[in-house]
């Protein structure tokens, strides 16, 4: 009984933090807007569509995130993509071409960046740029 009892604190300790490391926070998301760097966001059709706001929301979760690290980027990002909260707002900045077949995210509200392959950008741009 009492090795069962320690069996599954374990399970559930172990579960605990695999989901705090693999979980990068983006999560309660209304609608996302993609431009290319140099356009605005006011004149673009916002996706409220959960189906894809759930595929991008996914791929950004299971994204490798990169912490005490500065990066001074020499080029633009490619492109921004906005997230709408329930109260907020937040902007990404991919930077396409970071490393080979990888794409670099910076945002504005958070102090560290996500890399994600060039297929998992391929497939945002594509969801997101209908």
């Amino acid at each position: 009984m009492k090795r069962t009892k320690l069996t599954f604190i374990f399970i559930i300790l172990f579960g605990f933090i695999s989901y705090s490391m693999l979980y990068n926070g983006f999560s309660g998301v209304k609608s996302m807007t993609i431009q290319e760097y140099d356009e605005t966001f006011e004149d673009d059709e916002k996706i409220t569509d959960q189906e894809i706001i759930a595929t991008v929301t996914g791929i950004l979760n299971r994204s490798n995130k990169i912490t005490n690290t500065h990066y001074k980027l020499a080029v633009q990002p490619t492109y921004k993509l906005q997230l709408e909260y329930k109260e907020t707002k937040e902007v990404l900045y991919l930077h396409e071409g970071f490393d080979t077949n990888e794409t670099l995210i910076s945002g504005d509200s958070r102090d560290h960046y996500y890399k994600i392959n060039q297929k998992q950008t391929d497939k945002i741009v594509q969801l997101l740029l209908k």
